[in-house]
């Protein structure tokens, strides 16, 4: 129980400091109303948790890699809060287009990140 928690811990701080980096790092390459930065970070959470789910699904893998990258990584790395703040931000800056733009490339992209992911991992 105690290794599984501090598994999730560093497993979200890893992917609490990638959110950071990714995000940052998209944000300065694209400047936009849409916040892109957020955007790239949950695209490539969903792929890697399609991945995941995949390999997991197929090949014995300690609970403790599970709760590390799927709970910790994962949970920490996407950024739905994010996501739904500066969706709510367009909206109240009266920005509806990006804002509706913004619900519709993280859905639609989202899940076809997952199902690539998932996809690569049934593969390997």
């Amino acid at each position: 129980m105690i290794l599984n928690i501090v598994l999730v811990a560093v497993g979200g701080s890893i992917g609490a400091i990638s959110r950071y980096k990714i995000d940052k790092g998209i944000s300065g390459i694209i400047k936009h109303n849409i916040p892109f930065g957020t955007l790239g970070v949950n695209l490539l959470g969903l792929f890697i948790i399609g991945f995941s789910y995949r390999i997991f699904e197929h090949h014995i893998v300690a609970e403790e890699l599970k709760h590390f990258i799927v709970i910790g990584f994962l949970g920490a790395l996407t950024t739905f809060s994010s996501y739904a703040l500066h969706t709510f931000q367009l909206f109240e800056k009266g920005k509806i287009k990006e804002g509706v733009l913004n619900i519709l490339l993280n859905n639609i992209l989202g899940m076809a990140m997952a199902l690539a992911g998932s996809e690569l991992g049934r593969f390997l």
